[in-house]
Order: C-alpha cells, then sequence, then structure tokens
C-alpha cells in the first residue's frame, strides 16, 4: 500500500463519521442558526471542516501524528496536474504557469 493509498483509506473511513446523524444535526442546526441555506459553497466548507476534524480524530485514536496526513510536494502536483487534465478533457481552459521562488525552492511560500 502507498503513502496515498493508506491516506486515502484513512479519508474515506473518516467520511464516514461526517455523515453520522449526530454530526448532520449540528451541521444543520449551525447552519439554521446563522441563516444559510445547507447548499453551495456553505454547506461544502462546513462539511470540510466536519472531515478535517473527523481525519484529525481518527488519526489520534489510532495512535500517529495527524500531520502525516499532510499532501507531499509530489502528491499535491500529482494532484493538480490531474485536476487540470480533468477539465481539459471537459473542454474547460487550463493555463499552466510556472512560477520561480526566490529562494530556489520548490513548493507554497511561506
Amino acid at each position: 500500500m502507498t503513502v496515498g493509498d493508506w491516506k486515502e483509506q484513512h479519508a474515506n473511513e473518516a467520511s464516514k463519521s461526517t455523515k453520522h446523524e449526530l454530526v448532520e444535526g449540528v451541521i444543520e442546526e449551525f447552519m439554521d442558526n446563522i441563516g444559510l441555506a445547507d447548499t453551495g459553497l456553505p454547506a461544502y466548507g462546513i462539511r470540510k471542516v466536519a472531515h478535517y476534524a473527523a481525519m484529525v480524530a481518527r488519526a489520534h485514536a489510532l495512535g500517529f501524528d495527524p500531520n502525516l496526513l499532510r499532501m507531499t510536494n509530489e502528491e499535491a502536483t500529482s494532484h493538480q496536474l490531474d485536476l487540470a487534465a480533468r477539465a481539459v478533457v471537459a473542454g474547460i481552459p487550463v493555463h499552466m504557469l510556472d512560477i520561480d521562488r526566490p529562494d530556489g525552492q520548490e513548493g507554497r511560500l511561506g
């Protein structure tokens, strides 16, 4: 099993927790309290936060550092290229930018 495989498996298992009736109920209550419909970007955002929380909680429960779930530069590049390829196939224009970092390193600044 590759690193990417176990990360995906971990994410899929954590995803089951976010679909639990207690989590769904809290999300619905939260969305209602702040006056947002449970659709679109707000719904996606709150569920993404719940999913990350479930992945971290699962990592703690299994006894490993949740930071191991972070994408490596290679994984991020692979995912970005895959997304770009799917967009091109769907007819969406894609522009790739080659940005030189001032420190000569790869990856994001910061």
